[in-house]
């Protein structure tokens, strides 16, 4: 005979949250990106879920207290608020341990580098022509503007797509904040175990 399985309030018998594969991909998703990730379909890319199931369960997740999503200005063309959804840290690592260590995600291939900055990070170069800024030449110069801009989809698209070697000029700079030197190490060390 099977065993039964009757939730209340979020939590299977016995106290442990009941969640569903996609709201333990979407938590595992988040928890591996601090700064947090915005739109719904960016955390359905990240975690490999049905994009329509996604903000259901990200709402469900809220619901929880696992997840936060809060509007806030970012920094775009036009600037705009967007609802950022974020791991609450405290809250998931004290209830659901296991699934933030236990869940596998997708591999998500990073985009191959452009020859020139793409237009959607204009907003991070105010002062000129995006166009202007060829790569891999001025890789260096992009990957610091970007990566201590805190815009997060930005983050991470230059920790995935820029050069290993620019990401190291960044951290080796003595104004870069120690964060970001860490979000570099962990970043490398990643792309170079994958590369091997």
């Amino acid at each position: 005979m099977g065993e039964q399985v009757s939730a209340v309030n979020g939590r299977e018998s016995g106290g442990a949250l009941a969640l569903s594969e996609p709201e333990k991909r979407i938590l595992a998703a988040l928890s591996r990106r601090p700064l947090g990730l915005y739109p719904a379909a960016s955390v359905a890319v990240a975690a490999g879920t049905d994009r329509d199931e996604t903000l259901p369960c990200l709402e469900r997740l809220v619901e929880l207290g696992l997840v936060t999503g809060d509007p806030e200005l970012v920094l775009a063309r036009p600037v705009r608020r967007e609802v950022v959804w974020r791991l609450d840290v405290a809250a998931a690592w004290w209830q659901v341990p296991d699934v933030l260590r236990f869940t596998e995600l997708p591999e998500v291939p990073p985009a191959p580098m452009p020859d020139c900055l793409p237009g959607r990070f204009a907003h991070l170069f105010w002062w000129g022509d995006t166009s202007l800024y060829k790569l891999p030449r001025y890789a260096d110069f992009v990957a610091e503007q970007i990566l201590t801009s805190g815009d997060v989809t930005s983050v991470g698209w230059a920790l995935f797509t820029l050069p290993c070697e620019a990401l190291e000029s960044v951290a080796g700079k003595p104004h870069v904040k120690e964060h970001c030197r860490k979000l570099i190490g962990n970043t490398l060390v990643q792309r170079r175990a994958v590369s091997v």
